[in-house]
């Protein structure tokens, strides 16, 4: 019947919903606009004790840069600021292909 699909199988990944509200905000003309609610959205999402341990699980809990496995973060491999320029497709955003396991200093000395 209807209803949720099952949250089982090695390739189940929580998508990324923003509320239309918010997905107005990210066509909007004023970058400004656009790169703020795209961060926040991104934000909350990476956040989710469900996306970071699906990402976390597919890096083997270490930053895929140095190979630490403390002070981890999810990252994206593409920034949200290129999506929000137009460098990159909003939906692709926070796939789990866009998302990556970094430490924080690894992290830090990433580029935009």
């Amino acid at each position: 019947g209807m209803g949720r699909p099952e949250k089982q199988g090695i390739d189940y990944f929580p998508l990324w919903r923003p509320q239309m509200v918010t997905k107005r905000k990210f066509t909007s003309m004023d970058f400004k606009v656009r790169l703020e609610s795209l961060r926040n959205s991104s934000s909350a999402f990476i956040k989710r004790i469900d996306v970071r341990k699906i990402v976390f699980n597919r890096d083997s809990d270490m930053c895929v840069l140095c190979g630490a496995k403390h002070q981890l973060s999810i990252d994206h491999v593409v920034s949200v600021y290129r999506a929000a320029m137009g460098a990159f497709p909003i939906e692709k955003l926070n796939t789990k292909e866009n998302l990556q396991t970094l430490c924080r200093c690894c992290n830090s000395k990433k580029n935009p």
